[in-house]
């Protein structure tokens, strides 16, 4: 994917975020690490390894 494309996703992404909050909307998390944000990526990994057992 070409840089401006996805610069352009990421904005477009962001601006409906944004659009929803003002609307009183819940937003989720798209990456599991901004939900658990005390944890680093590689416990995460971990975790997920652990429990897929």
């Amino acid at each position: 994917m070409p840089a401006d494309q996805e610069l352009s996703s990421v904005l477009q992404r962001r601006q409906s975020i944004n659009d929803a909050l003002d609307e009183g909307k819940e937003i989720k998390p798209k990456l599991k690490v901004n939900v658990f944000a005390e944890f680093s990526r590689a416990e995460l990994r971990q975790f997920e390894q652990t429990f897929k057992k």
